[in-house]
Formats: structure tokens, sequence, C-alpha cells
């Protein structure tokens, strides 16, 4: 050492805490191994273990208040009672479905019992036979051009509450007439000739709601009968569509091809001088005869049949100018 070199103070070293982790065994750590239990420990390990965490005597008195697990029992298991404890765990219970119920039926504003049905301009009654009381149930209103010649004549369904109160015997007076709503119009007639004189067909019928029947149907006298033919229109021949182009291309465009006609009904007589008719489908069944000015269904028809023949007998009854109002 220089005696003659000042003595320069020694530096303070930072304490070392090395010996103190060396004594702790941190229970976090991954790589250390925790404490053997069963080994008894030094007293200054209690009393670092009593200021680092519980005590020992209380994971005892947590280990004892802990319920016991519940004895194991060997059952033999029933086939489909694993199925029956997942649906009473559930909430549900098993219920016998018991007999099948059948759908009820379509809805349909039409009395099927009605067979009789009788002109009464402007509106048409029904009975279930000829001696019920007849019940007004269709309503007609008449367009008529500038020469006052019947041009147009809509056909609707009373609705129920009108069916009621006309069916009233006290009123049926004027204050009982019912305006023609022209929304509920069910088939619409028309009359070519009252414009076009030369116009063919003579009558036209055209639906106008979506159980009527799709299409035009056309009036076409005869010298012994009355026919109406279903006009609609006859996908497979369109000429648009590829497959008909070759047909197109060999014979020409004709409008028939795309139309497809079928009879429908045929009103004839009864004799060769009666006025009584016998209306046939176009099967040649007799479905109704009209004798006396009503109409008399003779077999079953289905709502929408019964309407078509409705419009067919109001068109010929308006044709030959017996509805008069």
């Amino acid at each position: 050492m220089n005696p003659f070199r000042p003595q320069q103070p020694e530096e303070e070293k930072p304490p070392s805490y090395d010996r103190h982790l060396a004594d702790s065994t941190p229970f976090a750590s991954s790589s250390a191994e925790p404490p053997e239990l069963w080994r008894p420990r030094a007293a200054s390990d209690d009393a670092a273990a009593a200021s680092s965490g519980p005590s020992e005597a209380f994971y005892r008195a947590a280990s004892a208040s802990a319920p016991a697990p519940a004895p194991t029992t060997d059952v033999t298991e029933k086939p489909g009672s694993a199925a029956q404890e997942d649906d009473t765990a559930d909430g549900v219970a098993d219920v016998d479905p018991g007999p099948r119920e059948l759908p009820p039926p379509e809805y349909t504003r039409q009395d099927p019992n009605d067979q009789v049905f009788v002109l009464n301009p402007p509106m048409i009654a029904c009975a279930p036979t000829d001696a019920g009381p007849l019940v007004p149930r269709f309503q007609l209103a008449q367009l008529r051009t500038s020469n006052n010649k019947p041009y147009k004549l809509r056909l609707r369904r009373f609705t129920t509450t009108e069916c009621r109160r006309l069916a009233h015997p006290g009123r049926r007076g004027p204050s009982a007439l019912v305006e023609f709503d022209d929304d509920l119009t069910m088939y619409l007639i028309a009359n070519t000739h009252a414009l076009f004189p030369w116009s063919s067909p003579e009558i036209e019928i055209r639906g106008c709601k979506a159980r009527t029947l799709p299409g035009v149907v056309e009036l076409r006298r005869t010298v012994a009968a009355y026919q109406f033919w279903h006009v609609t229109r006859n996908d497979a021949n369109d000429m648009l569509r590829p497959e008909n182009r070759r047909r197109l291309e060999k014979y020409g465009y004709h409008a028939d091809d795309e139309i497809s006609r079928a009879l429908l009904y045929a009103a004839e007589p009864l004799s060769l001088l009666s006025r009584d008719q016998r209306w046939r489908d176009g099967d040649g069944v007799c479905v109704a005869t009209e004798t006396g000015g009503a109409l008399r269904l003779a077999a079953d028809l289905d709502a929408q049949g019964k309407d078509a023949l409705l419009a067919c007998w109001v068109a010929r009854c308006w044709l030959l100018g017996t509805l008069n109002w």
C-alpha cells in the first residue's frame, strides 16, 4: 500500500439473499419437489410453515368435514334402463301416444248437402232437397254496354254472415239487399258478341280465385247441345322450349299446338222438343238435370267442379236471356 496515496472508502456490497432462498422451498415452482409430509420436520421448518401459509391442522379439519363418497353397488342394468334414466333426468316421462288422430277435414264455405239450385236473379238459392228451405248462397252482378246490352256477368259466393242475414224470414225486404263485392268475384262471364258480333267464342268464363278452374272455359253451341270446353296451356308443346326447336323448324309454328282443349260439361235436351236439359261431364256421365228452372245434382262433385257447373249453367241462362232484373 502506498502511504502517500489517500485511502479510498471501501465500497459497500448489497446484502445477499442466497442463503434465504436456499432455506425456503418455492411451492409454485415446477422444478421444485414438494416436501415429504411423512418426514418429521424441525422446529425451524414448523415456524417457517406457520409464517408462510395455513397449518397442517387446517388441512386435517377440511378433510374431516368433506362428505364421504357414496358406496358403489353392483347393479345389473336392464336393456333400455339408460334411456329411461335420461328421460327422467330431463323431466320428460314416457307417455303412451294412444290411437292416432285423423286430421281435421278441409274447410269449405260451400254446404256439401246442397243438391238443388234455384235461379232467382240476382241471387242463387240452394237447398238439400226440393222440400227444404231455400237459402241464398250466390250473387250475380251484370255489366252492360252503352247500348244497354249485357256484356259481363260476375258470380260470387255470399259470406256466412250475409247468408244468415238473407235467410231470415223478416229481412227479405229492400233493406236486406247486399251490394256486390268485386273482390269476392269467383267467375267472370264475358259475352264477346256484345262488342264484336263476329268474334268467337260467344261466351268466355274465367276463374278469378285460386280454387277455381285455371285457363278459360269457352261455350260452343251445336245443333243438339251447349258444349263448354276447358282451354288450358299445353306446356309440353311450348315452341320456346329447346326440345321443340327441331319440330318448329320442320313444321312451322301453329298456335293450336300450345293449347289443350277438353270437354268440361255439355247440356243437351232430355227429348227432342223438351226444354229440360241433362248435364254431362267430359266422360259422358250425367252430373245434373235442369227442370223447371232449377238445377238438381245427380252425382257427387267436389267444390271446384260444383262451382264450375254453376258458372256454366248461369252462362247458358244468361245467353238465352232468362236473367232479367
